[in-house]
């Protein structure tokens, strides 16, 4: 079944504006951005993407939650828990490298998803997202380093 259409309505466009992925995007190129994305439906339990997949989008969760979760002994290991709003997915974007986590669905979800191709279509936007990924990934390796430091 192809995925279902995106409707653009100012809703869509300020629930994305709040996204801090998206922050410091204009409404034009949030406009842009909602043509370029593609919406994934997963059931519960289903994958957006498994670990050791080649990856080459990132994803906004738009209903439902999720869960990131790495192998570990044979065993799955949540990391993080998702919710609407949330982004996953980031890493492979930028440095192309196979997805170093799982992200399944916990209930029925829908999610956004933007191919690094699309992204670097709009230089203006792709600078933005960047950065926005940039900050991200350094607040969640401070986070990781001060729970690193309690356990010393």
């Amino acid at each position: 079944m192809p995925p279902a259409p995106i409707v653009l309505d100012d809703a869509v466009i300020r629930v994305l504006g709040e996204v801090s992925l998206f922050s410091g995007l204009t409404r034009m190129q949030l406009i842009w951005l909602l043509s370029a994305v593609t919406r994934f439906d997963v059931p519960a339990n289903g994958l957006f993407f498994d670990e050791g997949e080649a990856g080459d989008k990132l994803y906004v969760l738009i209903v439902g939650s999720a869960v990131v979760e790495k192998a570990n002994g044979g065993s799955w290991h949540t990391l993080a828990t998702l919710r609407p709003g949330e982004t996953f997915g980031e890493m492979a974007v930028v440095d192309g490298l196979p997805r170093s986590a799982r992200v399944r669905a916990s209930v029925d979800s829908v999610a956004l998803g933007l191919n690094r191709m699309k992204l670097e279509g709009s230089a203006e936007v792709a600078v933005v997202v960047y950065r926005n990924i940039a900050i991200m990934q350094t607040l969640r390796l401070r986070s990781a380093n001060q729970r690193a430091n309690a356990l010393a």
